[in-house]
């Protein structure tokens, strides 16, 4: 009998924890559903180098795990390379870098935070401004629910 008692309590105390865990589990799943996705593009001048890429990629290594840790980072990539356009009903192929200004883009980031005003003050972060950089910011519309009934 006592072990059959036993049995329940340490039943009981299970489930109970994995009832927390659910609980739990679901406030950071509707906590993940309030945060917005952000596109942060990043421009630097036509004339920027690798001087100048030396000097900022050690900050934007201390940015980058500061946001990781922060929980706003989702992913980055940078656009080292040559680049191509494709244009006009021709689709014409040109190996060539589209400048806004004298600007490229070279970096794609993007975050996570409840507001856009959160993730511009998250750019201003950005080590880019500093060699006369730009970052552009938009929001990355969530996704259709396109289920049928």
């Amino acid at each position: 009998m006592q072990s059959g008692l036993f049995s329940i309590i340490i039943c009981s105390l299970f489930i109970g924890d994995t009832a927390y865990a659910q609980t739990n589990s679901s406030l950071v799943q509707s906590k993940q559903n309030e945060m917005k996705q952000f596109s942060l593009l990043v421009r630097v001048p036509e004339n920027y180098g690798t001087l100048e890429a030396k000097k900022a990629n050690p900050e934007w290594d201390k940015l980058l795990e500061h946001w990781k840790k922060e929980g706003v980072y989702i992913l980055s990539f940078a656009f080292p390379g040559e680049s191509y356009t494709l244009s006009g009903v021709e689709k014409k192929i040109r190996k060539e870098t589209v400048l806004s200004g004298n600007l490229k883009v070279v970096s794609h980031i993007v975050l996570q935070t409840e507001t856009i005003g959160q993730a511009l003050e998250l750019a201003k972060s950005c080590p880019i401004l500093l060699y006369g950089g730009m970052v552009e910011v938009r929001e990355i519309p969530k996704p259709l629910n396109l289920t049928s009934k």
